[in-house]
């Protein structure tokens, strides 16, 4: 990237976070009282690690780019040439430009809802006034507005396709899910039924395909202000504005293709390393956000979530950066601005 990052955060109980480059962004992180900072010294790649100091740190004091891990994660999605932590040296001398802070686990799971274009059963009978995708967005809007009322979320958005014409998921639904109150495994399968019984083709005449999975976020590279109420973590309407959108990339990946060479290589394969370089300013990126689907079996999907906050004011921006995308051949991406929040 363009000026080197230097924190990156991270999010377990036990996580480490270091900051990164000149970037600023949202991201849902809980404020703590108290964390550890600490630097790595020597050259990339060797590892030096000296304590620094020991004292209360906000996360709404930083004011630089960083990237969230999970602890658990760090060997598999903190980026190749980064170094892992390692025990702690009283050399005083070895000083680096990375700092780490440990935060709070906020507990949070991701169940994302792609949707197919509907076709009609019958295209013979089709009428040339039937509008299947505004059907679609009908259905859709009713399915979130069923899921918000079920508490059982506590953020969710329906977000539309910008390029219709094109869109392998004309719609996206997001959910956020608390897993110390909603077991994930019964959330996925509340939606997944009332999925099936909302587009039943009986009643539609119309048929789609639908993929849903649960995903864990694995890494992210936010910019600040990074802290939300304990109350608000999870919450997406609150981080939008009217301006909002997102630039999303669905990645499939054949089941024990997702080695840790693969996966540490996550920001070349999937593009931020060019979004994060080449977004112009003007669209006001927020966070990147990776996602691995949690299924222990069978293939494994990526989806790359890239919130900017005047991405509608200036679409032409992100424009000229969709088809370089696109041009890797891998995977698919997407326009998306968001129609329904909670």
């Amino acid at each position: 990237m363009d000026a080197p990052m230097q924190p990156l955060v991270d999010r377990r109980p036990s996580a480490s976070m270091m900051k990164w480059g000149p970037i600023a962004a949202n991201r849902r992180v809980p404020e703590v009282p108290t964390a550890r900072q600490v630097s790595f010294g020597g050259q990339p790649g060797t590892g030096g690690f000296v304590s620094s100091r020991s004292e209360p740190i906000s996360l709404a004091t930083l004011d630089k780019d960083c990237f969230i891990i999970p602890v658990h994660s760090l060997d598999r999605f903190l980026p190749a040439g980064i170094p892992l932590p390692t025990p702690e040296t009283a050399d005083q001398s070895q000083v680096g430009p990375l700092s780490v802070l440990e935060v709070s686990d906020p507990k949070i799971c991701i169940l994302a809802h792609l949707m197919s274009p509907l076709e009609p059963i019958d295209p013979l009978l089709e009428s040339p006034l039937a509008h299947p995708l505004m059907k679609q967005r009908a259905v859709a809007s009713e399915l979130l507005n069923e899921v918000q009322q079920g508490n059982n979320a506590v953020g969710g958005m329906l977000l539309a396709n910008m390029e219709r014409s094109s869109a392998e998921f004309p719609f996206i639904a997001y959910y956020v899910i608390n897993t110390t109150q909603t077991d994930p495994a019964m959330f996925y399968t509340g939606v997944r039924g009332a999925s099936l019984s909302k587009f039943e083709p009986k009643n539609t005449r119309y048929t789609a395909a639908h993929t849903l999975d649960l995903y864990s976020e694995v890494a992210s590279i936010c910019r600040p202000p990074l802290a939300l109420a304990p109350n608000e973590i999870g919450s997406v309407k609150k981080g939008q504005t009217p301006s909002t959108g997102y630039i999303i990339s669905v990645y499939k990946v054949y089941e024990g293709d997702d080695g840790e060479r693969f996966e540490r290589n996550w920001l070349y394969w999937t593009g931020a390393r060019m979004i994060y370089r080449y977004l112009p300013k003007t669209a006001g990126l927020r966070r990147i956000t990776l996602h691995k689907s949690v299924s222990s079996r069978g293939d494994k999907m990526y989806l790359l979530l890239c919130e900017c906050a005047d991405l509608l004011k200036d679409l032409s921006a992100a424009a000229l950066l969709i088809p370089a995308l696109r041009a890797r051949l891998c995977g698919y991406t997407g326009l998306y601005r968001p129609i329904q929040t909670f």
